[in-house]
């Protein structure tokens, strides 16, 4: 991956993460928790394995603990484990039809708002924000290979 193309990914997933900070203080009064940026780099981590590998993952992570002021490690242990799963798996997945792909990754979205939600505060864990996640994380992915189409042609990956 070119420097070029490292730092544009690198400003995109911060204006993501921006917006899900937004979007999750709206959605938060209804048990939902948005996360585009997680959805985004599952599906370039699927698209182009060879260069969204888990060194990737743990840069972006380190910058989204950073930007969110989050315990150092969260985001880029969760990243670097989804992608490393990602690549082991790819071949798998790619026998998968797009609703089993957006399952998967749905599933994906689910087991990361419940690691979060346990490592960030264990007295307030709700199994319904974990359970809504995973049907707004299924409509995200929906529109996330748009925004992901536009991206890898802008950026040439």
């Amino acid at each position: 991956m070119k420097l070029s193309e490292f730092i544009f990914l690198t400003f995109i997933f911060i204006i993501f993460s921006t917006i899900d900070s937004k979007l999750n203080l709206f959605l938060y009064d209804y048990l939902i928790l948005s996360n585009l940026t997680y959805l985004l780099l599952c599906y370039l981590a699927f698209k182009n394995p060879q260069k969204v590998n888990s060194f990737f993952g743990a840069y972006i992570g380190f910058v989204i603990d950073l930007h969110q002021n989050m315990f150092f490690g969260l985001h880029a242990s969760l990243f670097t484990l989804t992608i490393l799963i990602i690549n082991y798996n790819y071949f798998r997945l790619r026998m998968f039809s797009t609703l089993q792909i957006t399952i998967a990754f749905s599933f994906f979205v689910c087991f990361f708002v419940g690691f979060k939600s346990i490592l960030i505060s264990t007295m307030n864990f709700q199994y319904l924000v974990v359970f809504l996640s995973f049907f707004f994380g299924f409509i995200s992915y929906l529109l996330i290979p748009s925004i992901g189409k536009f991206l890898i042609q802008k950026t040439k990956i």
